[in-house]
């Protein structure tokens, strides 16, 4: 299966176990949407989401993407945004179990939950776009934005750092990294205590604390992502995330 949902009393576990380090292509968008949908129907209060080895997620599908024309990158960004937007106003709360690496799309995707605890260990996290030479969709920059501190945006945005766990705890990025018991079972702790919540508040609260956020990205929508496609298909990032999808590729050969 390539996202498994599983209970623990009020609390959904969602694994992500798609290709690439559930690298996020059109299959990934249609897994996550169908995992979302069965725990918003569900009995469960609280959501952890969680990857598998240690990936939580390496983001944007470049092998897949690269090959898009604009249309169809067009599509992709509004999918790709919906995504981001989704886990970011899911209406129960969300805990991100950040098992391993999560950079850039993957990073993105940690930053939308609610609360997140990040395994120690050699792994990385980060929002690596700027090193590719494209700019954020909205969603995707909004929701980062409003997980960090403001002190952080410079090499967080502009210069696209990775973080360790340690460093992405010290920053803002990170809630918390798992003890002994792993990043799953911490993980679930916190939601079961958020779940704890009387549902109606909870949904409620995350709406008002949000509300600036979702208004900003429902307005500019269609201007970043018309400057995200531009840059996509310009010579700089066309140069580099080509030449990224080839060392791709030839890992896979390998």
């Amino acid at each position: 299966m390539p996202i498994t949902t599983t209970y623990d009393g009020a609390v959904a576990v969602a694994r992500m176990e798609m290709p690439r380090g559930n690298a996020i292509g059109l299959a990934f968008l249609d897994a996550i949407a169908a995992a979302l949908d069965e725990v918003e129907a569900s009995p469960a209060r609280a959501l952890v989401l969680t990857g598998h080895g240690k990936v939580f997620s390496t983001g944007l599908d470049l092998v897949e993407a690269y090959d898009f024309d604009r249309a169809a990158l067009t599509t992709f960004v509004d999918r790709f945004d919906e995504l981001f937007l989704r886990v970011f106003a899911f209406p129960k709360p969300l805990v991100a179990a950040v098992n391993g690496h999560a950079v850039a799309g993957g990073c993105i995707l940690a930053t939308a939950a609610d609360w997140r605890v990040m395994a120690p260990g050699p792994f990385v996290t980060g929002v690596t776009e700027a090193t590719l030479g494209i700019p954020f969709p909205i969603a995707a920059f909004e929701v980062v934005r409003w997980a960090l501190p403001v002190a952080t945006w410079n090499e967080t945005f502009m210069e696209g750092r990775r973080w360790s766990p340690d460093d992405a705890l010290k920053m803002g990025m990170v809630h918390a990294l798992a003890g002994e018991a792993g990043v799953v079972a911490d993980a679930t702790e916190r939601a079961r205590a958020l779940a704890a919540i009387e549902p109606d508040a909870a949904r409620s609260i995350k709406l008002e604390l949000k509300r600036d956020t979702l208004a900003a990205i429902a307005s500019r929508k269609v201007e970043t992502r018309a400057r995200f496609v531009d840059a996509w298909f310009g010579p700089v990032a066309r140069e580099k995330i080509g030449r990224v999808r080839d060392e791709l590729l030839a890992r896979k050969k390998g």
